[in-house]
């Protein structure tokens, strides 16, 4: 199978939108119009007839392309019929990119650095008992959870409660995220719930459908609603929705332990996926990013 590297310009983005629709499960992440909302640049490994493909994100820095995960993504994954082995792959990309700090849902460049978890909840999902008593507190604090069209409102507190306290949530990464949400909704993609305190928006989350899956993408609320279950009570809306139109819910996983916990509360099973750090870069670029990384952690 003979594999070639097509830049976004020059992509048929319907067949490859086509490819990730005919993958099972596969991510919204590979989808032409979230990478070309999140990523500074993307280009894709595909075989002529695009039956089998990998998106590949990138930046430029000193015109040296680095490959990545851009923010707001998890994973980047193989679509289509899965090689037996990744070696073509593994060449192309290793002649292209020497510097890749890039996630992978498969082996594609072998053995890993690390493993990362997302949680995917299955079919006979067993919950923890913590979640019942905090949806009892949400009963009692008269919070409201509804399936709301203006996805604006959940957004901006979720903007509030994110931007410069999370590594990377910064307000260029919160305006690529907003207009990753606004291209969704235009496609009908975008599921928002919302808390509710009497007519007031407190917070809520924002998911993403598409291909079988209702994917957790983000969300906040107030102290109150937080501390009353508001959070426990607007992913268990999302989950019922997920049921109820027989989607696999994705709770979009998370390297922060505490999140991890609230996952698997719910009944989240972990998904193992593939951490890369390969620098074959020359010393001096080395040398200029870490010095760069330096500087931005003392400003």
């Amino acid at each position: 199978m003979e594999f070639q590297l097509i830049e976004r310009a020059e992509l048929n983005a319907q067949k490859w939108d086509e490819l990730v629709e005919r993958t099972p499960q596969s991510s919204v992440f590979s989808s032409s119009f979230y990478l070309d909302e999140v990523s500074e640049n993307w280009c894709v490994l595909v075989n002529e007839n695009y039956t089998t493909g990998l998106a590949l994100p990138y930046s430029v820095r000193a015109k040296r392309k680095i490959l990545y995960t851009p923010i707001f993504v998890s994973y980047l994954e193989v679509l289509g019929e899965k090689p037996i082995d990744y070696s073509e792959f593994q060449t192309i990309i290793l002649a292209v990119f020497k510097t890749i700090e890039i996630e992978f849902k498969q082996a594609v460049l072998g053995e890993s650095n690390d493993r990362f978890l997302v949680q995917l909840l299955p079919d006979n999902a067993k919950r923890k008992g913590q979640v019942n008593r905090m949806l009892n507190k949400v009963k009692r604090a008269e919070l409201e959870i509804i399936q709301a069209t203006n996805w604006e409102e959940v957004y901006a507190i979720v903007h509030a409660e994110l931007v410069n306290k999370f590594s990377g949530m910064t307000c260029s990464s919160m305006k690529r995220l907003f207009m990753t949400y606004s291209s969704a909704q235009e496609k009908n993609l975008l599921r928002t719930f919302e808390i509710r305190r009497q007519t007031e928006c407190v917070g809520g989350i924002i998911c993403i459908e598409k291909n079988g899956k209702l994917l957790y993408s983000k969300g906040a609320s107030d102290t109150d609603a937080r501390d009353n279950g508001g959070m426990y009570a607007a992913i268990d809306a999302a989950i019922t929705y997920a049921s109820e139109h027989e989607l696999q819910f994705d709770f979009g996983g998370s390297r922060v332990e505490g999140v991890r916990r609230f996952n698997v509360a719910f009944g989240g099973e972990d998904l193992e996926y593939y951490n890369y750090r390969i620098d074959n870069s020359p010393h001096w670029f080395r040398w200029v990013r870490k010095l760069k990384k330096r500087w931005s952690k003392k400003s």
